[in-house]
């Protein structure tokens, strides 16, 4: 009798999954860093975006919105009609002395009169993770136009 011997042994299944293991320990280190740039670019946005909606809420209820910037509670607070408070992600922090808003108490602040104009000056504001990448969200002095700058 002829007996076909087709499949695979034991050994070769180990060999391919010690492969598969020492590729993703050596991807590993470079999936994090991926990672942590995905998350400080969604921080970004939302910053951005939380700016963009004091504008636009400053234009449509005729009252000075703020956005006031906590570097030291990683933090920022939306401030106007009502008062919301938006938390960076643990590892994205805002620098110290990043930031060219003006300051009042300590804290940056950047506001938005109801013609959309920024008030008391334009600036931007700097976010940076672990691994020292830096974003910066600017406001644009002329027209209060908000972008993200990497």
């Amino acid at each position: 009798m002829n007996w076909s011997r087709s499949g695979v042994t034991l050994i070769e299944i180990m060999m391919v999954l010690a492969i598969i293991v020492i590729i993703g320990t050596i991807s590993l280190p470079r999936f994090d860093q991926v990672l942590e740039n995905y998350k400080l670019k969604t921080d970004a946005r939302q910053v951005a975006w939380v700016l963009r909606s004091a504008r636009q809420e400053a234009i449509t209820s005729g009252i000075t919105q703020m956005v006031t910037f906590k570097p030291n509670l990683n933090c920022y607070v939306k401030d106007g009609t009502t008062s919301t408070t938006y938390k960076l992600r643990p590892d994205i922090v805002f620098p110290p002395m990043e930031y060219t808003f003006e300051k009042y108490s300590g804290y940056a602040v950047c506001g938005f009169k109801p013609t959309g104009a920024v008030t008391p000056k334009a600036g931007k504001i700097t976010l940076k993770n672990k691994y020292g990448k830096r974003i910066s969200v600017v406001v644009n002095p002329s027209a209060g136009r908000i972008r993200i700058q990497e």
